[in-house]
C-alpha cells in the first residue's frame, strides 16, 4: 500500500554525508531549480522560499533502525488514515531487501525532548522478484508519506527518489534485472496521482474496494530502461 500527502513546489537540494549516509538539505541553492528535473517550482518570490527555508528547514535523511521504529510508527500513524504497528515495520529492518528512510528536523529536534525524533516524513518499500524468473526484479513503493507543515518543500520527491536509488542498488549488486517500480494510490487522491505522474509512474488498472470502503486502488508503474 502507497499512500501520499505531499505535492511539493519547493525543492531543497540535499547533501550528501557519505560516512553516515545521512542528507541534509543544501537550503543556500533554493533559488536555482532547474525545473528540467521535475521538480515543481515554488509559487514563492525565491528570495522569502530561501528565507523561510534558512530559518525553519533543517532536515535529514536517515534509515529507520530498530531504536527509531516506535516513531516511525507513530508518525505514520498521526498522518496516514491507516495504522501501521511497530511490529509490521520490522520487517524493513530484518527482511531482505526491505527499506525504510524517514526525514527529521534537525532545528525542531535540538528545541525538543531528546526522545523527540522530529520525524517529517517516511518512506517504505522492498523488492519482489519473480518466481519464475530469479534474474528479474520489481520494486514496491509501499508507504510514503510527510508532514503537512513540510508539505511543498520537495521532502516527498526526496524520499522518493532515495528509495528508487536503493531500489537500484540492489538490482546492480546482484546482477539482477529491475524491470519495473510500482505503487498503489487511492483513486480519490488526486494530489498523489499527479504527483506520481511527474515522478514517470502511469496508470496501470484500478482494483476496487483495495481501500476498502473508503475508496478502490490504483496501480501505478514505472517502467524502467533494460
Amino acid at each position: 500500500m502507497a499512500l501520499l500527502i505531499t505535492r511539493p513546489s519547493t525543492y531543497l537540494p540535499l547533501l550528501i554525508n557519505m560516512e553516515n549516509d545521512d542528507h541534509r538539505y543544501d537550503q543556500t541553492s533554493v533559488a536555482a531549480i532547474d525545473d528540467s528535473k521535475g521538480y515543481y517550482q515554488s509559487t514563492f518570490p525565491a528570495d522569502i522560499a530561501l528565507a523561510e527555508g534558512l530559518l525553519t528547514r533543517c532536515p535529514t535523511l536517515e534509515s529507520m533502525k530498530s531504536q527509531n521504529v516506535d516513531d516511525v510508527s507513530r508518525f505514520l500513524n498521526q498522518n496516514l488514515p491507516v495504522s501501521y504497528s511497530p511490529s509490521f515495520l520490522m520487517q524493513f529492518i530484518v527482511g531482505k531487501d526491505c527499506f525504510c528512510y524517514f526525514a527529521r528536523d534537525l532545528s525542531r529536534a535540538s528545541r525538543t525532548k531528546p526522545d523527540d525524533s522530529a520525524i517529517v516524513g517516511v518512506v517504505a518499500g522492498k523488492i519482489l522478484r519473480s518466481a519464475l524468473n530469479r534474474d528479474v526484479c520489481t520494486g514496491n513503493v509501499m508507504i510514503l508519506a510527510v508532514a503537512s507543515e513540510w508539505r511543498r518543500f520537495g521532502v516527498g520527491w526526496e524520499l522518493l527518489r532515495k528509495l528508487e536509488l536503493a531500489f537500484h542498488q540492489v538490482a546492480s549488486s546482484s546482477i539482477t534485472s529491475l524491470k519495473s517500480i510500482f505503487l498503489h494510490v487511492a483513486s480519490t487522491n488526486t494530489g498523489a496521482i499527479r504527483f506520481y505522474e511527474k515522478g514517470g509512474y502511469a496508470y496501470e488498472k484500478s482494483e476496487s474496494g483495495y481501500y476498502g470502503r473508503r475508496a478502490d486502488g490504483i496501480v501505478m508503474r514505472k517502467h524502467l530502461e533494460s
